[in-house]
Formats: C-alpha cells, sequence, structure tokens
C-alpha cells in the first residue's frame, strides 16, 4: 500500500512538471506577442510581413530612366572602387608578356580607361 510520503512525492512531483509547462506556455506567449507588436510596428512603417513573403510600401515611383541612372551609378562606384591599372594584384606582371600583346593589351586598356574617365569626371560634377 502507499503511504503519505509516496503521495506526497507524487504531488511535488506533479508541481515541478506543471510550473516547468506553466513557464514554457509563458515564454511562448510572450515571444509570441513580442512578434506580432514587431509586425504591427513595422506595418506602420510600410513593411508588411506575412506567411508568404515581405512586401513594402512605397511612395514614390520610379520609371526606367531612374532605374537605369542608378544602375549606372553603380557601375560606375564599383569601376573606380576596382583595383584595375592601380598596381594592386589585379595587374598582371610585365614579365609574362610578350613585346607584341603588350602593346595591344595596353591600347586595350587605354580605350577601356577612356572610355570611364569621360563618366566619372561628369558624376563628380
Amino acid at each position: 500500500m502507499t503511504n503519505w510520503v509516496d503521495l506526497l512525492s507524487f504531488g511535488a512531483t506533479i508541481a515541478v512538471f506543471g510550473g516547468i509547462i506553466y513557464v514554457v506556455l509563458l515564454v511562448v506567449r510572450g515571444v509570441s506577442q513580442g512578434v506580432e507588436n514587431a509586425k504591427e510596428g513595422l506595418k506602420t512603417k510600410g513593411v508588411h510581413i506575412t506567411d508568404k513573403g515581405v512586401a513594402l510600401k512605397t511612395d514614390k515611383r520610379f520609371d526606367r530612366e531612374d532605374y537605369v541612372d542608378a544602375t549606372q551609378r553603380g557601375l560606375i562606384n564599383v569601376v573606380n572602387a576596382s583595383s584595375i591599372n592601380k598596381g594592386g594584384a589585379a595587374s598582371p606582371p610585365s614579365s609574362t608578356l610578350s613585346p607584341e600583346s603588350a602593346d595591344g593589351d595596353s591600347k586595350k586598356r587605354g580605350a577601356f580607361k577612356r572610355a570611364f574617365s569621360g563618366s566619372s569626371s561628369k558624376s563628380r560634377d
């Protein structure tokens, strides 16, 4: 038969497990409320988050010209930031080039340099 110590330890075990389950439920509820509050805050800023993805609300419409201008600015920034003809690791060593390929290569590089030098000076104005 069971005595009172067994019943007391059973009750204590049930209370501990019940307390753990209660704490886990409180944490899950708090995280869910935090996520919902964050979604509402983002929704007021124009970002709608759903289970299918994210949608952004913008006040301004861009036409093709704006898109092309932004793309060209990005391309010019990339070219200016690259290490082409700056003496970095990207330039080939001169000892590996033959004389005829070195002349042809420098003409090509010069044309490339001239093509972008006019565009980059316009963007600085």
